[in-house]
């Protein structure tokens, strides 16, 4: 079972997304107002961003509430482009502010899934910005800042699912951190990585997929990490 101090990490982790969206928003208008460099239909634009990140707080605590205490994920029919869109938009103000591009794929006619799209958003959210924090810590130089998401179809135990990764160039996992990697209270750093991807974990698990990470390789030296995870689509694959 997840604990109240569970509980309490994982809001404050989730939450910290939208509000730092919120706080962005906002001291860009205040700038912008200071300097009379915005025009009307500017602000209109950032205050309705603003509007819709504070909805989404409202949203986050509203699913983690129901999510910690084991009912199931409000499961809707859901857009994949629509999710991926909408987690690349919350994460790209963090990969911008650490100077780290972003790229991202999502094949053609996807089926539609059946999930809680806050929550998955969630998930991507997180591992993207982990993967920014992870270039950020290696040091590496601006040519190699990327973070990659991809989303494919792919078949696993002969079972159509849809597949999403995410592909960094920082400086990988140790062993030791990949064996504990999904523990509720282990952290690499202060800001509390271990509690996102244990949530990240349960939230895909509880929609019947799995998640793993994995190094990745140029010869013997470590380039890089790739997360992964899929969700069932539906049916058997006849493959």
């Amino acid at each position: 079972l997840i604990t109240m101090g569970e509980m309490a990490s994982s809001v404050a982790h989730e939450l910290n997304q939208p509000l730092t969206a919120i706080t962005n928003y906002c001291n860009g208008m205040l700038s912008r107002i200071k300097g009379q460099q915005i025009e009307e239909k500017d602000l209109v634009w950032a205050l309705e961003k603003t509007a819709h990140q504070a909805q989404r707080a409202g949203q986050i605590i509203h699913r983690i509430r129901s999510f910690v205490k084991r009912s199931e994920p409000n499961r809707a029919e859901s857009d994949v482009l629509t999710m991926v869109n909408e987690a690349v938009e919350l994460a790209e103000i963090e990969l911008r502010r650490r100077n780290v591009r972003l790229s991202h794929y999502v094949a053609s006619r996807l089926p539609k899934l059946q999930v809680d799209p806050i929550l998955i958003e969630q998930v991507l959210v997180n591992l993207m910005k982990n993967a920014a924090e992870s270039i950020d810590n290696a040091a590496r130089p601006v040519g190699h800042r990327h973070v990659e998401l991809r989303v494919v179809p792919k078949v696993v135990d002969q079972q159509n699912t849809v597949h999403f990764s995410v592909t960094d160039t920082g400086r990988g996992l140790p062993p030791e951190v990949m064996n504990r990697l999904y523990e509720a209270f282990f952290s690499t750093k202060s800001e509390g990585m271990g509690i996102g991807l244990n949530l990240c974990r349960t939230i895909v698990e509880s929609h019947q997929g799995r998640i793993t990470a994995e190094n990745l390789y140029n010869a013997d030296e470590v380039v890089g990490c790739c997360f992964s995870f899929w969700i069932p689509s539906g049916g058997t694959s006849l493959n």
